[in-house]
């Protein structure tokens, strides 16, 4: 014995069955593409830290490096030198100094301006460099026009004492 409803409940059951398959293809679908997308953010995100991490070491490495020659312009400062070890002094700071500024140049960051503030840094360096030497050389031409003056001293002072006795 059927019912006789059974077209109607069959129709229903298909129906039913036919929203249910559509409802799971379409959930399978959005975790399919989420779980999917969160690879991707992941992956993305990784990359991300790895390259932050990688800019964030060679800030800090420079930022040591800044540091030294900074402690080596104080050093230059503070001490009278020969013209020989000013000179070696100067060198050495210069080095350091290009070397970090090809460190800059040579890497590749995520952002253009992540190492603007060295730059501008080094460029003060190279600056104090250059007052540093102006202020030797007059320092030097004065010590040498000092001693020319006290040797025109002594010679007229040996030109005054031969007068006298004359």
């Amino acid at each position: 014995m059927k019912p006789l409803n059974h077209k109607k409940r069959i129709v229903s059951q298909l129906q039913f069955m036919l929203v249910f398959l559509i409802t799971l293809i379409v959930i399978f679908c959005s975790s399919f593409f989420a779980i999917s997308a969160g690879k991707k953010g992941i992956n993305v995100l990784e990359t991300k830290h790895a390259e932050y991490n990688k800019v964030f070491e060679k800030q800090a490495a420079i930022t040591f490096e800044i540091d030294e020659i900074t402690k080596l312009i104080y050093k230059l400062k503070n001490k009278k030198r020969t013209l020989g070890e000013h000179k070696q002094f100067q060198s050495l700071i210069s080095n350091l100094r290009i070397g970090i500024e090809n460190e800059i140049t040579n890497t590749e960051s995520i952002t253009t301006n992540q190492f603007q503030l060295y730059k501008e840094l080094l460029y003060q360096i190279k600056t104090i460099q250059s007052i540093i030497d102006d202020y030797e050389n007059e320092s030097e031409e004065y010590i040498y026009n000092k001693e020319l003056l006290e040797k025109c001293r002594e010679k007229y002072r040996e030109d005054g004492v031969k007068s006298n006795k004359k």
